[in-house]
């Protein structure tokens, strides 16, 4: 473990952006209450000991905690035997206890109260990869920078589990977003849509074969997934279905391609239903779309952003918990991209980005409903953890990961289905207006 994270229990939210942004570049992190295993006191002590740098979120209360002055004690004790680094993180301009003073005076802090906290996480950053060692991680994009951008392992045709987690999943969601999409839609004809990403075929059928709609241009993950759909339209020749490679920045081969072969000048209507998480680059992807759109063009965006989940009660922290498996999953994407779509729309000419919904939550859902949800947000989890053990027998994390999920997730699922449970999910939508 690389960094541990000390702070006080009003700066969750800046500790979730330092985590957050660290294990964005591959920095693994210990905080509390997420990290917690068994006894409370006892798993803080054993992380400082075992950290190599301790990060101590600075404000007035901070200095002022118990429980915050107990950890850096600890951290300071080796401190003296050169075993660790105290790097403060100041993000207020309170002043210091006395006791808080004795131990950080002397050190090198961060400046979040004069710097903007996306710069001044930055900067920790750097200070960072001389005494960590690390490989600096490049990206000529703006938007690419401090999000969890891995190299995506798509799930293969035979992972059936997650095959119906996704038809589940689209499922569920058309019934929230269908008002977006006649939004979006109203008053128009002869509309030629860009389907990018497609995961599931027969959604983008039930989206899309619509009389607004002329020709629907689907570019999917897998081969697999292109012959189910077009098998499924084999008698609809309005929708068709194209191969592409996530991974590439330059899909004009492909895009120029499926639009000679569909007679599209240009397209009217784009679709990025949880892509942008799966992108490497989004801004370049983007704005390389964007040259094949008509002037008033529009699109429908859902993302992820676990920044807005949330589960109360939680008084144990098993959702918190489970909600840090995110990060630590090489099978999934970006897991705070959907912040970034305002940016990147405006970055590439959008004249209206709108956020219409930023998080769906249990609240008024029937029992199916909620069965729906359950099984599209949580149960991807148990089912990457056990294929990356099968890859990786001998990873200590990934054993304990599957050893809590075994232990837990009933306990989750009864949970998540009790009256007075609210949950809230991290699906984010925005509509757009070029």
């Amino acid at each position: 473990m690389d960094v541990f994270i000390s702070y006080e229990h009003e700066s969750k939210s800046i500790a979730d952006n330092i985590c957050a942004v660290l294990e964005s570049h591959g920095i693994r992190c210990w905080y509390a209450p997420r990290d917690v295993y068994g006894d409370y006191a006892t798993s803080i002590v054993e992380a400082i000991e075992k950290c190599r740098v301790f990060v101590l979120v600075l404000t007035s209360k901070s200095a002022q905690s118990p429980h915050v002055l107990n950890e850096v004690e600890m951290a300071y004790k080796r401190i003296l035997n050169g075993e660790i680094t105290i790097v403060p993180f100041k993000v207020d301009e309170g002043i210091l206890s006395k006791a808080m003073e004795y131990y950080v005076k002397r050190l090198h802090w961060i400046d979040a109260v004069s710097a903007p906290l996306e710069q001044a996480i930055n900067q920790l950053y750097e200070q960072l990869i001389p005494i960590l060692g690390i490989t600096k991680q490049n990206s000529s994009d703006p938007d690419d920078t401090n999000l969890n951008r891995k190299n995506v392992q798509y799930y293969s045709p035979d992972d059936l589990v997650e095959i119906n987690r996704l038809h589940t999943e689209e499922e569920f969601l058309y019934s929230f977003e269908k008002p977006y999409y006649d939004k979006l839609l109203f008053n128009k004809q002869h509309v030629a849509v860009l389907d990018f990403g497609t995961l599931n075929p027969s959604a983008s059928v039930k989206r899309f074969n619509r009389p607004e709609v002329d020709s629907v241009v689907c570019l999917a993950y897998n081969n697999d997934m292109v012959k189910e759909g077009n098998d499924l339209c084999a008698d609809n020749d309005k929708i068709n279905f194209f191969h592409f490679d996530v991974t590439c920045e330059n899909i004009d081969d492909v895009l120029r391609s499926a639009m000679n072969q569909t007679g599209v000048q240009k397209f009217d209507f784009v679709n990025l239903t949880m892509v942008i998480m799966d992108l490497k680059n989004p801004f370049k992807v983007l704005k390389n779309i964007r040259k094949y759109l008509s002037d008033n063009a529009v699109a429908y965006v859902r993302d992820v952003d676990d920044g807005v989940v949330f589960a109360y009660p939680d008084d144990d922290s098993l959702f918190e918990t489970f909600k840090s498996f995110y990060l630590l999953d090489s099978m999934s994407g970006s897991r705070h991209s959907a912040r970034q779509v305002y940016s990147i729309m405006k970055r590439i000419g959008a004249k209206d980005v709108r956020l219409e919904c930023c998080g769906l939550s249990t609240a008024g859902l029937t029992y199916s409903q909620r069965r729906a949800l359950f099984d599209s947000w949580f149960s991807f989890i148990p089912n990457d953890f056990r294929q990356i053990a099968d890859k990786n027998p001998l990873d200590e994390r990934v054993k304990e990961i599957n050893s809590w999920l075994n232990e837990h997730y009933d306990d989750l699922e009864v949970r998540f289905f009790s009256e007075d449970f609210l949950f809230n999910s991290g699906y984010v939508i925005y509509t757009v207006r070029f």
